[in-house]
């Protein structure tokens, strides 16, 4: 009898041991005797656990079996079924279920992702765009699905805006632009995945990885509002061009000559820093028009990936010669690892002027931006001529977000004033 038992001991401990290292099966799956059949026992990520008998009889000749059908079920609920569903459609217990294939059971996000990231270039997006910020998108998701159980988007979006990536800022808040930019590029992917083909590359099963759709209760859930306190505050006319001339005397010229093209574009264009290496020149009815070819995702919205752009002030896109350097592909700053926005910032520290404009008026590069918006509501020039919704579409986000964050500088009744003019 000790032998019997010191032999059982040694299959089953093995056994245990070949499960916990095998992939997608691991340590939350463990197996135990009752009745003498195998038991299943699965504790998921939120510690709740589910068991379940099969009807292999517990003996070391069917260990194998064992193994088989454990990695068999592990295959089912990482597909979205539960441990019941999966146990039956292994033992055909419900023969009404669609029992998937062993090659397909397993959903294979990262592949899936890969192939919605070809699909983004082969339509234009910029290999560098994916390279940058798509990549980043990838860690988190291979960082998600590498620690916690997810067989559904629900699942996937809820963790993805929850879970903190190591190295991260200490609270991940709600309606933060990152965890809008992460949940609005998943949300796009996992569309884009459960609109194709059963048969064609990065599919995924619409019946677990439908997103919420776009404006729904869920999604504003997932990406959540973050009440903002901050009073945007922009960089007037005359400080911007005294920065100019500032950075046009630095010695290391032609470094400076690239932070002061992407402050031109910056301020003129009223784009995001990281849009300016996305900028591209297009003839409309024989004029050159500027166009920014990516799009920006948010929980309030998102900016049309070929979206015109307007210079304010006009003689600014000339003086600079922005359409030629455009065309010619005029560099821009090295992006660094955080971006172009971060490497302005990390340049402009180290301007006396600058310091000076951040210290007394708390001025930060996104304030570009924000004067962009200021000159288009406050200049006398256009000040009741370009309404708060082309406002919006110029700068790329939603017409709420534009409202939310200069809607002090929005003269009243300007959408009518527009209008009066141009149907007088």
């Amino acid at each position: 009898m000790p032998t019997t038992k010191l032999n059982s001991d040694f299959w089953v401990q093995g056994l245990r041991q070949q499960l916990k290292i095998t992939s997608g099966v691991g340590s939350a799956y463990r197996i135990s005797q009752q009745s003498g059949k195998c038991k299943l026992d699965i504790q998921y990520s939120d510690k709740s656990r589910k068991t379940a008998i099969t009807p292999i009889e517990w003996k070391q000749e069917n260990a194998r079996v064992i193994e088989n059908a454990v990695i068999k079920i592990a295959k089912f609920v990482a597909a979205g079924k539960t441990l019941k569903e999966a146990v039956a459609v292994t033992f055909g217990g419900n023969t009404e279920a669609p029992e998937p294939t062993e090659d397909t059971a397993i959903v294979d996000l990262i592949d899936s992702f890969n192939f919605f990231c070809k699909w983004k270039v082969s339509n234009g997006v910029k290999q560098s765009t994916i390279d940058g910020i798509y990549k980043k998108y990838k860690a988190k998701l291979e960082y998600v699905l590498s620690n916690n159980e997810v067989n559904n988007a629900q699942r996937l979006l809820q963790l993805l805006s929850t879970v903190q990536m190591p190295n991260s800022k200490p609270e991940l808040h709600k309606g933060t632009r990152t965890r809008q930019q992460v949940i609005g590029a998943v949300c796009t992917w996992l569309e884009w995945a459960t609109e194709l083909e059963e048969n064609e590359a990065g599919n995924l099963n619409p019946k677990f990885w439908t997103p919420p759709k776009k404006g729904s209760n869920k999604k504003k859930q997932l990406t959540g509002t973050h009440k903002r306190t901050r009073i945007p505050i922009p960089i007037y006319d005359d400080e911007f061009l005294e920065l100019l001339e500032i950075l046009s005397k630095k010695r290391e010229k032609k470094a400076a000559d690239r932070y002061i093209f992407l402050i031109q574009l910056i301020n003129v264009y009223g784009i995001r820093a990281f849009e300016a290496d996305f900028l591209e020149v297009q003839n409309i009815s024989g004029k050159d028009t500027v166009f920014c070819l990516i799009n920006k995702t948010t929980g309030g919205g998102e900016s049309p990936e070929n979206r015109e752009l307007y210079p304010l002030h006009k003689h600014w896109e000339t003086e600079f010669e922005l359409i030629e350097k455009i065309k010619n592909n005029y560099p821009i700053p090295p992006k660094g690892d955080k971006g172009l926005g971060d490497a302005l910032g990390k340049h402009l520290a180290k301007v006396d002027y600058w310091k000076h404009l951040r210290d007394t008026r708390k001025l930060k590069p996104y304030s570009m931006r924000h004067g962009y918006a200021y000159r288009m509501h406050q200049d006398p020039r256009y000040k009741n001529k370009i309404s708060s919704r082309m406002g919006a579409a110029l700068m790329g986000h939603d017409h709420s977000i534009h409202l939310s964050i200069y809607g002090k500088w929005t003269p009243q009744g300007n959408m009518r004033n527009t209008l009066d003019d141009l149907l007088a």
